[in-house]
Parts: structure tokens; C-alpha cells; sequence
């Protein structure tokens, strides 16, 4: 059958034996018969059955550089965690533009030492169910460490900075904002922590407990990738000089060398710094070289 939303007004459709169904396009926990929403509050999202470390060592194989055993290094922990999150739904729109306006799913990191990992993260809206004391005994229980009310502050502020933004790249002011901030519940996230030995030395990884997804891996880079690397981006700088070169000979100025020469440095230096390192960091989920704090290279 069909039903409505109450928060968003969109429509999907679910099987006729539920009672209660969740907005896959806000979150929102309603019954299909009432409208009326579902005021339990605390949810958590089942974790997978298959094997992380299994999913973490297999996408890791698939990697430039991974050494080709390394499906069968030796895992030394697997421990599941379970982060709470603070989820809003938030919609604003400018009252002077129309074409300003956001809508998004949001999840608030708010406990736990991983709260910075998951900061920004892509939270799914579809499969939390209401909490089930029994399934988070499995794993490591956290506690929020903030409040609901400074998380909404947070996603207000985050909102209305969007629209702020959005207004201003298209050349104008986005004036009186109408805000809705609505707390969809708290979340308990598994977040499965995995670390493996691979030519005695230990590696640390995370991977999402809703789908195995790898939020965070990391590998050795074996030798021969890394001389590669460095043999293009030392072939890298030699064409930016030799560019130079020409464009000096050609206008008669020393500034074509020169320009060669920072070109091609800073085409190299790209490849030398992901290229040219004993590990690397990579994700299925996050990008790896800004955004999330985490991954943010130093």
C-alpha cells in the first residue's frame, strides 16, 4: 500500500501486514493507519552479520599497492561499538528567494571517542529499529555526552548556514529564514573497530555495522608502488621543466623556466606525498583529503 508522511509529505509504499513504517526520505517514524508519530525516541540500527574483517580485508586487496596475501593477514581484534547519534530532519527556505531552500537528513556524533570518525558521516535514513537492550549487549555501549538541546543548536546553526551560502553563490541575500529543526530520536550506530598485523605491524580500521561499508582502512604500500610513484612524479617535474624550457627559449625569459618548474612541482608533489608513504588511508565512505577531521591530511 501507499502512505503518506506526516513530516515531509512524501509518499512510498510499504507491505500491507505493518503498522508503523519510517519515512525513507526523513526518518520520521509514524503509524500508516493514524499519521500519528511514533513517540519512542531511542532507536539503534541492527549491525551485519557477515564478517568485517573479512569486508575490510577484501576491499583493502582491491587497493593500488595492497600486498596481494594480505586477505590472510592476521586479525587481532574485532569489537563492536555502539555510537549514539543525535538524528534531525531539517528543512529552511529563504522568505524573499525561492530558490533558496535545504532539506536534509542529519545524525549528530554526540559520545564515544569515535564522535570525531563520524563527524559528517552519511547516516542512512532507511532500517532503525526501536531499541533493543538485548542486541546493543552484543557490543560497547556509549552514552550521550551532550545534550539534545546543544545538538540542535548545532544542526540549527548548520541550516541556516547553508542557506546563507546557497543565497550567496547565486549573487544574493537570503534574507528572513523559515527553520524547522525537528529531532527524529536518539541512535546507538554500530561502528565495528578492527586491527590486523601485516608484516609486523598492526594496522587500525573501522567499518560501518549497517552494511560493511569501510569507513576507514588502512594498508601497507609495498615498495615497488612506492618507487613508481616516485619515478612519476619525478617525470612529472622533468615535463614541467622541459616545458619550461621551451617557452623560455621561445619568449626569451627565464620566467618560462621558472613557471615549468613550480607546474610540475606541484603536479609531483601529489603524487610523491599519496604515492610515496609506507601506508595509506582510504575509504569507502569518506573523502580522504578534507571534510572530515579525521582524514584531513596534515
Amino acid at each position: 500500500m501507499e502512505v503518506t508522511c506526516p513530516t515531509c509529505s512524501a509518499t512510498f509504499k510499504v507491505p500491507d501486514t505493518v503498522s508503523v513504517a519510517t519515512c525513507p526520505y526523513c526518518g520520521t517514524t509514524f503509524h500508516i493507519h493514524t499519521g500519528s508519530e511514533v513517540q519512542e525516541e531511542h532507536f539503534f540500527f541492527p549491525p551485519i552479520k557477515k564478517d568485517p574483517a573479512g569486508l575490510l580485508l577484501k576491499f583493502l586487496s582491491r587497493q593500488y599497492g595492497a600486498p596481494a596475501d594480505i586477505t590472510g593477514a592476521k586479525v587481532l581484534k574485532k569489537e563492536l561499538y555502539w555510537v549514539p547519534v543525535y538524528f534531525f530532519y531539517l528543512h529552511g527556505k529563504s522568505r524573499v528567494k525561492e530558490s533558496v531552500e535545504e532539506v536534509e537528513f542529519l545524525g549528530i556524533p554526540v559520545g564515544s571517542p569515535f564522535k570525531t570518525l563520524l563527524m559528517n558521516y552519511p547516516f542512512p535514513v532507511r532500517g532503525k529499529h526501536f531499541f533493543d537492550e538485548a542486541t546493543v549487549k552484543k557490543g560497547k555501549y556509549h552514552e550521550p555526552e551532550m545534550k539534545r538541546e546543544e545538538a540542535e543548536g548545532i544542526a540549527h546553526s548548520r541550516l541556516e548556514s547553508a542557506l546563507r551560502k546557497e543565497a550567496s553563490e547565486e549573487g544574493s541575500s537570503a534574507g528572513e529564514l523559515d527553520l524547522t529543526v525537528k529531532f527524529q530520536g536518539l541512535v546507538h550506530y554500530p561502528l565495528w573497530e578492527v586491527h590486523y598485523e601485516y608484516g609486523g605491524e598492526t594496522f587500525v580500521n573501522f567499518v560501518d555495522g549497517t552494511d560493511g561499508r569501510v569507513i576507514r582502512g588502512e594498508y601497507p604500500l609495498m615498495s615497488g608502488a612506492r618507487k613508481k610513484a616516485t619515478l612519476l612524479g619525478g617525470g612529472v617535474i622533468g615535463v614541467g621543466v622541459l616545458l619550461g624550457l621551451i617557452a623560455s627559449a621561445a619568449l626569451s625569459t627565464a620566467w618560462g623556466v621558472i613557471g615549468g618548474l613550480v607546474a610540475g612541482a606541484a603536479g609531483g608533489a601529489g603524487i610523491f606525498v599519496r604515492g610515496s608513504v609506507g601506508r595509506r588511508t582510504v575509504s569507502q565512505v569518506m573523502k580522504t583529503d578534507r571534510g572530515n577531521v579525521y582524514f584531513r591530511v596534515l
